[in-house]
């Protein structure tokens, strides 16, 4: 229990210190965003605030050694992303990046092994028996919620909110389950889960009350750890969908809808996402609160709930969420 609460206080505290220092040094470095790309007029915020999370995050990996692994690819992410902040690279060039990350993760040995059976108390040996398919499934898992959480970085908080909540329920389900106790491995999974979990807690208010933007190279990063945190947890695949399922099923519905619906890329930016169309309806901020709390009880739901009910759980929350989408979007689109 100490070691959590040091986990806890070290990731508050390192999150709060460091996101207030970047307000303060960014500017001098020159480190401010673009608003004029967007038609805005506002004064330049610092930016990409990311940067903190691309550190803090390397610092926490590295104090547990099963997980120094994934500094390399820390590293190489954070880069490309911080480019792609400064200087915008193409859509096609970062996927192609995000993927070689998710390969080279599978050859390091991390990828989904087992699937669990919703209907059944027991594991299907995927990695085993279809090895092709745990390869892709693991790559297409890590690339498809990095991507997910980045476009959903819309609002002042959205992402480092919801991030947090997403830490914060694999740690508590590490807690929970009795293993934690007796495996060196399992308990520090834990308790990297509260740092990162912490971090995003500390840095939260500044992002709520937009002092600072968070970029690419935040909302990559913390997707990306959030979905291998999942793999390195025992492969909670029903679990993160169930917390992460506002970010995944808008993303679901964004490609669907521009794809389908609209004729256009997938990757042409709009102002359409669920929070976009929410906060065309409320303040940026209390959108923020909502989303984030919703999450939460998400989170609280796929701790407690039984494996059987948490896939028919993410398909109601799936229906309602397309439909609350369709109807904005339409609504929208009239006006």
């Amino acid at each position: 229990m100490d070691s959590i609460l040091i986990a806890l206080a070290s990731g508050l505290g390192l999150g709060a210190v460091a996101t207030w220092l970047s307000l303060k040094v960014w500017p001098k470095l020159g480190w401010l965003d673009f608003p004029e790309r967007y038609g805005l007029t506002r004064e330049r915020l610092p930016y990409p605030g990311g940067i903190v999370f691309w550190i803090l995050s390397v610092v926490g990996v590295w104090m547990i050694e099963p997980l120094r692994p994934l500094i390399i690819p820390i590293l190489i992410l954070g880069f490309v992303s911080y480019k792609d902040d400064r200087k915008a690279l193409p859509a096609w060039l970062r996927l192609m990046v995000h993927f070689w990350i998710a390969l080279f993760l599978v050859f390091q040995g991390v990828q989904i092994y087992y699937v669990s059976n919703p209907f059944a108390d027991t594991n299907f040996a995927l990695a085993e028996t279809i090895p092709f398919l745990a390869v892709l499934l693991t790559v297409g898992w890590i690339v498809a919620i990095q991507n997910a959480m980045n476009w959903f970085d819309g609002l002042p908080g959205l992402n480092v909110g919801i991030s947090g909540v997403g830490f914060l329920t694999l740690a508590l389900l590490g807690v929970v389950r009795p293993e934690l106790w007796f495996d060196p491995n399992h308990f520090n999974l834990t308790l990297i889960n509260f740092y990162l979990a912490a971090l995003c807690a500390g840095a939260f208010w500044w992002y709520w009350k937009g002092k600072i933007i968070l970029g690419d190279t935040g909302s990559q990063l913390l997707g990306w750890l959030l979905a291998v945190m999942a793999i390195f947890s025992g492969a909670k695949i029903a679990t993160t969908l169930l917390v992460l399922s506002l970010p995944l099923l808008d993303f679901g519905w964004v490609i669907f809808r521009r794809v389908w619906l609209e004729k256009k890329s997938p990757f042409k930016g709009d102002l359409f996402h669920l929070h976009h169309l929410l906060a065309a309806r409320a303040k940026d901020s209390r959108v923020t609160l909502y989303l984030v709390g919703g999450s939460l009880l998400l989170g609280l739901a796929a701790v407690f709930l039984p494996s059987e009910a948490k896939l028919p759980s993410f398909a109601a929350i799936a229906l309602a969420v397309t439909i609350v989408n369709w109807r904005l979007w339409s609504r929208r689109k009239a006006n």
